[in-house]
């Protein structure tokens, strides 16, 4: 696979973080608070940890592909 294959490459899986970001919020934040199932303080703080992880992994190679 050449140099523009891996930069099409980290693009699609830096979409996919940012993605996957974004079902973590909505599944783990809002969901356990709008059920009560767990403690809505631990699974927020979890929640965010993981969001902010794989925004910040996918925005990374987001953006080093384009380079």
């Amino acid at each position: 696979m050449g140099s523009k294959g891996w930069k099409h490459t980290k693009a699609t899986i830096g979409s996919i973080l940012v993605d996957l970001g974004k079902l973590t919020f909505g599944s783990l934040i809002l969901g356990s608070v709008l059920t009560g199932g767990f403690d809505p303080f631990q699974t927020f703080l979890f929640g965010i940890a993981i969001t902010i992880i794989l925004f910040i992994t996918g925005a990374i190679l987001v953006i080093k592909s384009k380079e």
